[in-house]
């Protein structure tokens, strides 16, 4: 995600065509683009006032055991499950041991619940409710793991497999990005079967193996297969967006941000070809100045922005608690809805909120100094916003480059957009609520999550799918998700286990 920074050392001036003028915060700008797409991380944003801990964190209300849970946390990391592109690579045997040590640390688990094995290492559990009129609730999580860079081990504080419990957190890949969210899944409804909870509604459990190279074995598969099987689902849960804490500037409460719609991706590949030759005789058009000269109209030309629907949503609950110019102007977006946009656009992070966004990634062109290329290759990797499709993409670019003799390719992998799921339906509602009930001063938004996640793959089986982990981030957690010195708080942890025992719960019965 980019870094923010800030327009001018205290403003950024909205001017209107009555030459009235709105200076918008810069730092607020700063600090609520970053949060908008936090994927469980926290944006680099320093409030003015000193960061603090919270001194009366929310301890579990239900008796399960807090050791044992912390216990097998720690436990959870020290497998080394890690992901890589190139398949044959990977080692699963720590794969096969995290399966055996999910079976064997949650028995109460399987023996109520039925495990089928998708895809070579993905768990489905599925729990029977006992009205089943319901559609099925369903809950993944994914326990695979990005890499840690060997030049980057003596860096971390502790070992990045060790699960070492320290200093008030537990520490290890994995900790954030996702077996916190996994593993506290597991811990709720251990408890709830041991004290006797029978839902009403049927649930799935998924926990997932590939979703870091992109859930083809693993979700992919599960989402197949309930299709096969006809369930649909009343709504699905997701790893997706934070709690953060001490963002911006002004506002003391902590943003709970719910991500309900997801960007697409896809990647486009420029090619140009040329007779070559050598350099002292060069053609009017080279490859290299072609290639250039179409990558620059695409930065220069960025797709259309919109500061509707989605984006409006997640500014809304945070407005009251601006300065009296920057109410006016996001109270009465038809009027500055153009300028909102242009102000906007100029920060990383809520241009990617406002529209298509293009990264030009590579450019691979020439073998020497003295030799003119004959062939040259750009690829520009395009975040998919929900107002657009993959073909919008395409015909923008064929349109923008305006060069036929430039081949245009779709790379591998494309993606269009999610929905935007209701934040009417009912079980947006039950979300909100839970979240309420045990963060009370947070203030709850709807959210674009910009990161990957598994959720895309069952888009077929529900309209209602909602990407929050109530993980407590702050802004110097965003380097640690797949960066050093990952690490997740102890009571944060016991938060994460009393949240989920409450969404079951609540999300378990008719509504």
């Amino acid at each position: 995600m980019p870094s923010s920074k800030a327009y001018g050392s205290s403003s950024i001036t909205f001017e209107t065509s009555f030459v009235m003028n709105f200076p918008l915060s810069g730092t607020f700008l700063t600090c609520v683009t970053g949060i908008i797409f936090f994927a469980i991380t926290a944006a680099g944003c320093q409030s003015s006032a000193p960061v603090q801990e919270r001194l009366s964190p929310i301890y579990s209300e239900y008796e399960f055991d807090e050791d044992l849970a912390i216990q097998r946390m720690s436990r959870s990391i020290q497998f080394p499950t890690v992901a890589v592109e190139d398949t044959t690579r990977i080692d699963y045997q720590p794969y096969d041991d995290f399966i055996d040590f999910i079976i064997e640390s949650y028995p109460n688990i399987n023996e109520k619940m039925t495990l089928e094995i998708i895809g070579g290492h993905s768990m489905l559990y599925t729990w029977e409710g006992s009205n089943p009129d319901l559609n099925a609730g369903m809950f993944i999580g994914h326990y695979d793991v990005v890499p840690v860079e060997e030049s980057t081990l003596d860096v971390w504080t502790y070992e990045p497999y060790s699960g070492e419990v320290a200093d008030g957190f537990i520490w290890g890949r994995g900790a954030l990005d996702d077996k916190g969210g996994v593993m506290s899944v597991m811990e709720a409804a251990e408890y709830l079967i041991e004290t006797g909870f029978q839902p009403e509604r049927t649930f799935y459990i998924a926990l997932n193996h590939d979703e870091e190279i992109g859930g083809l074995l693993g979700a992919r598969r599960i989402a197949d297969h309930l299709e096969a099987q006809g369930v649909q689902l009343e709504f699905l849960m997701d790893e997706g967006s934070p709690i953060a804490e001490n963002i911006i500037d002004g506002i003391e409460l902590p943003l709970a941000m719910i991500g309900v719609a997801k960007k697409g991706a896809v990647n486009l590949e420029l090619r140009y070809s040329d007779d070559g030759g050598h350099s002292s005789m060069p053609p009017s058009l080279s490859v290299i100045g072609t290639l250039s000269r179409a990558v620059t109209r695409i930065e220069d030309n960025p797709m259309p922005s919109s500061y509707r629907g989605l984006i409006t949503q997640t500014f809304e609950p945070l407005i009251p608690y601006l300065s009296y110019r920057e109410r006016l102007a996001f109270n009465n977006p038809w009027l500055f809805r153009r300028v909102i946009e242009r102000q906007l656009s100029r920060n990383p992070a809520t241009n990617a909120a406002l529209r298509t966004t293009a990264g030009i990634t590579m450019f691979e062109v020439g073998v020497k100094e003295n030799v003119l290329p004959v062939e040259g290759r750009a690829v520009i990797n395009f975040r998919i916003h929900p107002q657009d499709s993959v073909n919008d993409v395409i015909n923008y670019v064929e349109e923008t480059i305006d060069n036929p003799d430039i081949t245009i390719n779709v790379m591998p992998r494309a993606r269009e957009p999610s929905r935007v799921s209701s934040t009417e339906a009912p079980s947006f509602k039950v979300l909100h609520d839970t979240i309420e009930d045990l963060f009370p001063d947070a203030l709850i938004v709807p959210s674009l999550f910009i990161a990957g996640s598994d959720s895309r793959h069952f888009h077929a089986l529900t309209d209602n799918i909602y990407r929050f982990r109530p993980i407590r981030a702050t802004h110097d957690d965003r380097s640690r998700v797949h960066g050093i010195d990952e690490r997740i708080r102890v009571y944060n942890y016991l938060e994460m286990v009393q949240f989920q025992i409450d969404l079951i719960r609540n999300g378990g019965v008719d509504f």
